[in-house]
């Protein structure tokens, strides 16, 4: 029986791989990733929520002042007249501009452009306090995906702990890399071949612009079409820093975490 059960422990541990520093790197890199999509979703069902909760206390006031909850007086009551005086009018106040995703588009293909590099499959999503798009890329030796996402906050700082792939910038900001990373950690990497360069800059604000270049069309689902990604970590570190992006403003309850 015991050596039963040890024949089974062993077949069933012989292939798992070893938990190394690249593999704890490439499963940092590959959370932060994920993470980030959670927070695009979370903050869209969000604004979904908060339009359903206002429209339940809006009917809650027209009911609670409908004639039928009138109070029977039992003898009417003048009303007096109130005194009309001038009110001294609201100091607007400026709203922050939230951010475009057409916008975010147009400065990636700017930031991008090159000679010879041709652009396709243009994509966008978000809105408010973040917003993502995306270009598959063509410099004549294979078609890549390079996407970038800017947030106004929320997310936790990829630097706390202090790991491998991380740099303090003089402002303050921190900025993560991760080179080469394989999409998948099962048999598609073999199948598929797709790794990423990935950046991300964690501002001294609080708000976040994270990029990511493929050696594929695809993050999933299609065959790799170049060795390497399209734009080096240099490369997206570099973009990441940019002055031109336009950033979501900050969001309130969200600083340097």
């Amino acid at each position: 029986m015991n050596t039963q059960l040890t024949d089974l422990m062993h077949r069933a541990t012989e292939n798992l791989e070893p938990v190394t520093p690249d593999l704890l790197e490439r499963s940092v890199a590959q959370g932060l990733r994920l993470r980030r999509r959670r927070t695009a979703i979370a903050a869209a069902s969000g604004a979904g929520a908060v339009l359903a909760t206002a429209g339940l206390i809006a009917g809650g006031i027209h009911l609670a002042g409908s004639p039928t909850n009138a109070a029977v007086a039992g003898s009417p009551v003048p009303i007096a007249k109130p005194s009309v005086k001038p009110s001294a009018k609201a100091t607007p106040t400026a709203k922050p501009v939230a951010v475009n995703p057409k916008q975010t588009l147009a400065t990636l293909k700017t930031l991008v452009s090159a000679p010879g590099r041709t652009f396709s499959n243009p994509e966008t999503w978000g809105g408010g306090d973040y917003a993502g798009a995306a270009y598959v890329v063509n410099d004549g030796h294979g078609a890549a995906r390079v996407d970038v996402l800017l947030s106004g906050g929320g997310e936790q700082n990829p630097c706390v702990p202090n790991r491998a792939g991380c740099t303090t910038l003089p402002d303050g900001s921190v900025l993560y890399a991760s080179k080469e990373s394989p999409e998948y950690s099962d048999s598609r990497q073999a199948e598929y071949g797709v790794i990423n360069n990935y950046v991300l800059l964690y501002r001294h604000d609080g708000r976040v612009i994270s990029l990511t270049s493929y050696n594929g069309p695809a993050e999933k689902g299609k065959q790799h079409t170049r060795p390497k990604p399209l734009l080096s970590v240099e490369d997206l570190s570099a973009l990441a820093k940019s002055k031109a992006w336009k950033l979501p403003p900050v969001s309130p309850s969200k600083g340097m975490k």
